[in-house]
């Protein structure tokens, strides 16, 4: 029997150690379900643009949650990298302890919490620090006392030993008239420390009672204090022994100053007895909600432009496909880490006869002045750097993937080019201007070829009369050869009716393109109505909208009075004009070009 009950023992014993074990591997989980009644809480935030590091808790953080939000009123952000609690960051923390040691404090559990100090100090790691005030004396005009002389490092190793004796030391002002000020010290230390480079959190241990004198030493003011400060305020509330305590301004810290949304941190209320284990466990908790409970969260901007002064952030959580927006937070995002990179042009391609395209990268994403034409100039590339420059008619800027379509007021040579900019620049905050000039190829038009047709548009009248006198060169010298034969020749038989094939390459309405081919016997009619050599089911097109005709020397173009006349290369036709070879004529809705195939 004595056996069984041995054996029944140890297995209780057993399973007690196994329900302990689970339960100190969930600490970091149900301490932020048990303390915060905020599902997601950002206690601190830093920011140096493009980055801002939060520092987050809350009654349903979790490892998995992401995160974006907004700074100011127009710069977005977005996690970069995960979610990682602050214990596995390697960072450290710059704590700041103000303790109550007035007579109004239950000695024992101040004696519970100076051990505690104690312990922490021991467990300070390298990258943290540690600032300890007492705020207890005898006049409520007093100021805060710093109990080790110094703001202590981590590292401090060869002063721990006199570090610990001093906080062992810290005296106790048992005295019916002893003083507290605590809302004086805590407004000092708020407004002392607006700028930090790493995690700062302050901690309260006091009973909630407060004697500060003076101007700003409102319960009030001190509310707002440390709702507008960047520093998470933390709080142990101890028992009041005062046989008259100040009851109202105890609940108004506990309740306003210390409520999670004002102060974005927690307060562990020992007040309900003298109990020094309720003491131990609430520096347990809070240094659990500290390294386990808070997780770090790196943002980042599409750029380093900042905000002057104090701006606000506001987050949003999302977890497990919900989204939940947070209180918003003072975040100083006044500085920003330099940027000189200027955006690049890649890519130059053609798209069309008279476009090209090609990317602006940089990482700000927004190019500044990328969707002005006026401030690209793209010129023919020449050794004096005088060649011609080509009129843009628009520029389209897509600012999702950067990309740039250039399009011409007319069709681009092939030949080398040159691409410049002028008031481009990229989105960060030094502006960094697009001032490189970059060269591309471009297979297009051949530049004799089209020379030469815009001579012969300019000037055919010319090549008509050199062919007349050349002609009747021609008959003079025979006639003077062969005096017995004289043969006339009549230079009006030469714009007489002829046959020539010729083909019209035809994009329709509809977009459809097709060649036609027509052995033209004098006039070729193109219009609306069926009594038309071709003819289209188009009402914009007239009846018999134009005519070809073909001579011995060249082929004509005529508009027949249509209602909505006839373009050849874009000039509209008034009197009959000679057709040359890869000439577009547009009518109604048809675009025709033109070539001859032969001369019959």
């Amino acid at each position: 029997g004595e056996k069984m009950a041995g054996r029944i023992k140890k297995c209780m014993w057993i399973a007690a150690a196994l329900v302990a074990a689970a339960f100190a591997m969930q600490t970091g989980v149900q301490i932020q379900a048990k303390t915060f009644m905020t599902p997601y809480l950002v206690e601190q935030a830093q920011g140096k643009a493009p980055d801002v590091t939060a520092y987050v808790t809350g009654g349903k953080m979790k490892k998995d949650a992401v995160f974006s939000g907004t700074v100011g009123d127009d710069i977005n952000l977005m996690q970069s990298g995960e979610t990682t609690s602050f214990d596995k960051s390697g960072e450290g923390i710059r704590y700041i302890v103000l303790v109550d040691n007035s007579g109004s404090v239950e000695p024992g559990q101040l004696g519970e919490a100076k051990k505690q100090l104690i312990n922490f100090r021991k467990e300070m790691s390298d990258a943290d620090q540690l600032t300890l005030y007492t705020v207890g004396g005898n006049d409520s005009a007093g100021s805060k006392k710093n109990v080790l002389g110094r703001e202590v490092n981590g590292k401090d190793s060869g002063q721990l030993s006199a570090d610990l004796k001093k906080i062992q030391s810290i005296k106790y002002y048992n005295s019916k008239k002893s003083k507290t000020v605590l809302y004086r010290s805590l407004r000092e230390v708020l407004e002392e420390n607006t700028t930090f480079e790493k995690r700062t959190v302050v901690l309260l241990v006091t009973d909630g009672e407060d004697d500060s004198t003076g101007k700003n030493n409102d319960k009030e003011v001190i509310r707002k204090t440390v709702a507008d400060s960047m520093i998470p305020v933390y709080g142990v509330i101890l028992y009041n022994k005062a046989q008259k305590p100040n009851k109202t301004k105890m609940r108004y810290t506990r309740d306003k100053i210390l409520d999670e949304k004002n102060c974005r941190g927690y307060y562990a209320d020992c007040s309900g007895s003298k109990s020094k284990k309720t003491v131990a466990t609430a520096f347990k908790d809070i240094k659990t909600i500290w390294k386990k409970g808070t997780f770090v969260v790196k943002l980042k901007a599409p750029s380093n432009k900042k905000v002057d002064g104090i701006a606000k952030l506001t987050l949003t959580a999302s977890v497990d496909g919900t989204s939940q927006a947070m209180d918003p937070v003072n975040v100083n995002y006044s500085s920003f880490a330099e940027d000189t990179a200027p955006p690049e042009i890649k890519d130059i391609k053609k798209i069309q006869a008279n476009s090209i395209s090609f990317t602006i990268t940089d990482d700000s994403g927004n190019v500044i002045g990328a969707d002005k034409a006026a401030n690209y100039i793209v010129k023919t590339k020449t050794e004096k750097d005088d060649g011609k420059i080509w009129k843009i008619s628009s520029a389209n800027y897509n600012s999702v993937d950067n990309k740039v379509v250039l399009t011409f007021e007319e069709s681009l040579y092939t030949g080398d080019y040159t691409l410049s900019c002028t008031n481009i620049c990229d989105d960060t905050q030094e502006q960094n201007k697009l001032t490189k000039t970059y060269e591309f190829s471009f297979e297009g038009l051949n530049e004799g070829k089209e020379k030469a047709k815009e001579f012969l548009k300019s000037y055919w009248w010319i090549a008509v009369i050199a062919l007349v006198v050349v002609i009747g060169l021609i008959v003079v010298i025979i006639v003077k050869k062969k005096p017995g034969k004289i043969v006339e020749v009549d230079p009006s038989d030469m714009l007489k009716a002829d046959t020539k094939l010729i083909r019209l390459t035809i994009t329709d309405r509809a977009g459809t393109i097709k060649d036609v081919e027509w052995n033209v016997e004098g006039s070729l009619f193109v219009g609306r109505s069926e009594m038309c050599n071709i003819f289209f089911d188009d009402e914009r097109l007239s009846k018999q909208h134009f005519v070809i005709e073909v001579t011995k020397m060249a082929c004509y173009i005529e508009d027949l009075e249509s209602t909505n006349g006839t373009f050849v290369n874009g000039v509209k036709v008034t009197s009959k004009r000679m057709l040359l070879e890869g000439d577009k004529i547009t009518a109604g809705r048809e675009t025709f070009i033109f070539h001859v195939i032969n001369d019959a």
